[in-house]
């Protein structure tokens, strides 16, 4: 059987380092578009019992 994708959630982030907007952790970059016209980045969250993955819009 075939799995649904994952659904992700949209973030808008300054200049300041990502951090999870669940627990507030720091991040790390999963993929980078930043240099694309969509300006985005797959994030997840470096704590173990959280592991959240985000959209970073630049």
């Amino acid at each position: 059987m075939i799995q649904p994708a994952k659904t992700l959630e949209f973030f808008l982030y300054s200049d300041q380092p990502a951090t999870c907007p669940r627990c507030g952790s720091r991040t790390d970059i999963l993929l980078d578009l930043a240099h694309t016209i969509l300006q985005t980045q797959v994030h997840v969250c470096l704590e173990r019992s959280c592991r959240f993955e985000f959209f970073v819009t630049l």
